[in-house]
């Protein structure tokens, strides 16, 4: 009987025990399951600070983004074209061979620049970031942020901000060893034609006009985001003038031109839809300028975009090493063909051949 009852009781405490043990392990996983979803949540988003100092959160997995800038476009094709779902313009056809008719055909959205923003387009893509940058105006990212409900980021258009925007462009759409490649090899070219173009004395510097418009009337002054390639390789922006509006082009008179006598001038993007380059050198107007007389109006190479500026984006990495080398050869000693080879290889991941890099260079290298 004893022994029944010792067995009974022995048999009561172990089941105790034994639930005890159990509530506090389910206890224990239930607070491990809710510690991991908290954990697994939180890792859903992250928060940025752009760089215009505004602090974002956006999504950790970036796949889809839309730039509503110009610069921006061109940037993020560089470190990821795959990911770019909605462009603010349309690329030229010829860049299709470099670009593939797939980024190519990619929907145009509009800037808010010229006030066309499409919204709806945006929505339609569900993109998990929204790129832009103060290229001309200041871009309401705010109050885009707040109507789409679609994280909006911005970053600088500044020349030698190019590695930082790389920087952090590349973490906040999960490309940090790209952004790393290319802003390290940003950074190493501004500081290296820098160093150059330091040692030219002030009376061997170029004046250089920068003809944009129908008619080359069009420009852009010194400490012009638009100008920024001219202005870091020390040519002498002959353009001393007042601008109309900050980052825009300023008209000129011809005999304001004729006054200033540039010893170089380039055409600029909106100049070529009017075939500026094309007439400059028949037209009685521009005879006795000084350029025009010693044949140096170049044609700034703009396949896939720019070297220049319109966009002023990273391409001015390679614009910077072209146009020092074209100004000062005998200072920025520079195997240009070689350069703009390694540029296309790391920022668009194609091989130049020499007869392209030729036809790149075609009316923009000396000795014509």
């Amino acid at each position: 009987m004893k022994n029944n009852i010792s067995i009974n009781f022995k048999y009561i405490v172990i089941k105790i025990i034994c639930t005890i043990t159990c509530v506090f392990l389910f206890a224990g996983c239930s607070k491990t399951s809710q510690e991991k979803t908290t954990e697994n949540k939180e890792a859903l988003t992250k928060e940025v600070t752009d760089m215009s100092g505004r602090k974002v959160t956006i999504p950790t997995k970036v796949n889809k983004v839309v730039s509503l800038s110009n610069n921006t476009t061109v940037d993020l094709y560089t470190l990821n074209p795959d990911k770019l779902v909605g462009l603010s313009f349309t690329p030229k056809p010829e860049a299709k061979k470099y670009l593939g008719e797939k980024f190519i055909n990619l929907p145009v959205l509009g800037t808010t620049s010229d006030k066309k923003l499409d919204y709806e387009s945006v929505l339609k893509l569900k993109p998990d970031l929204i790129v832009c940058s103060d290229e001309d105006e200041v871009y309401p990212a705010d109050d885009i942020q707040e109507q789409l409900k679609i994280p909006v980021v911005k970053v600088s258009t500044d020349l030698e901000s190019t590695d930082k925007v790389y920087e952090f462009l590349g973490e906040c759409i999960g490309e940090q060893q790209r952004g790393k490649e290319l802003a390290d090899y940003s950074r190493k070219t501004i500081d290296n034609v820098k160093s150059l173009v330091k040692k030219i004395p002030e009376d061997k510097k170029i004046k250089v006009y920068y003809a944009e418009g129908g008619e080359g009337l069009q420009t852009d002054i010194s400490g012009n985001v638009h100008t920024e390639v001219l202005d870091l390789v020390q040519g002498k922006n002959v353009a001393d003038i007042a601008e109309e509006k900050v980052g825009s082009m300023a008209s000129v008179s011809m005999e304001q031109v004729l006054s200033w006598n540039p010893d170089v001038i380039l055409e600029g993007a909106t100049a070529v839809k009017g075939n500026f380059f094309k007439n400059v050198y028949s037209d009685q107007k521009w005879a006795n300028i000084k350029a025009v007389k010693d044949k140096k109006v170049y044609k700034i190479p703009a396949l896939p975009f720019n070297f220049f500026d319109r966009p002023p984006s990273a391409v001015r990495i390679i614009g910077i090493q072209w146009l020092a080398n074209l100004l000062y050869p005998d200072y920025a000693k520079l195997d240009i063909n070689t350069e703009i080879k390694n540029f296309y290889k790391t920022f668009y991941k194609y091989n130049l051949t020499d007869d392209e890099v030729k036809e790149l260079l075609n009316n923009a290298a000396l000795n014509k």
